[in-house]
């Protein structure tokens, strides 16, 4: 059985782009140069906030997305 999406996975382009001017693949793009990986979740959101001026929910809503894209979240266990 596929694992269930989150919120943040079932977020469209045209929604992204719509409170963000950008779609997912740019965002991508962006973290991937930022280097989530190294600086972490919490970092990755200030930067968006501060350099990108995204709200603190879209944000995190990006800052998640990347990190389930890239393999950086980690899956919940079933309950």
């Amino acid at each position: 059985m596929p694992a269930k999406k989150t919120i943040f996975q079932k977020i469209s382009d045209d929604a992204v782009q719509a409170k963000t001017d950008r779609v997912w693949q740019d965002w991508f793009s962006i973290l991937d140069k930022f280097g989530v990986k190294e600086k972490g979740h919490t970092q990755t959101a200030k930067y968006l906030r501060d350099k990108h001026n995204l709200s603190d929910w879209w944000a995190q809503a990006v800052t998640i997305r990347y990190e389930w894209e890239r393999g950086l979240r980690r899956k919940e266990s079933s309950r």
